[in-house]
């Protein structure tokens, strides 16, 4: 589930318990500042095979607003890929 692994890249980088991190909350009040917000944009693009853009990465303050933008791009991605 992606949620599930996006949580625990966000607790490993952070150094929380993956358990604190709920959809609602945003990333700041997890403890992520800029650069670590970096390192987990950069996990997800490797692990995934996606890439982020600088507007994107700043429109991420909650948690939920990473998955969405990360379920987003998996799809564009499936979409590309499944062709016409």
């Amino acid at each position: 589930m992606i949620e599930e692994e996006l949580r625990g890249i966000v607790a490993e980088i952070a150094e929380i318990d993956r358990d604190t991190i709920t959809l609602e909350g945003t990333l700041a009040d997890a403890g992520v500042d800029s650069l670590m917000a970096m390192e987990i944009a950069v996990d997800i693009e490797r692990l995934y095979g996606l890439s982020f853009t600088v507007d994107e990465l700043k429109e991420i303050t909650t948690f939920a607003s990473l998955v969405a933008l990360t379920r987003a791009h998996l799809a564009e991605q499936e979409a590309a890929s499944s062709g016409p």
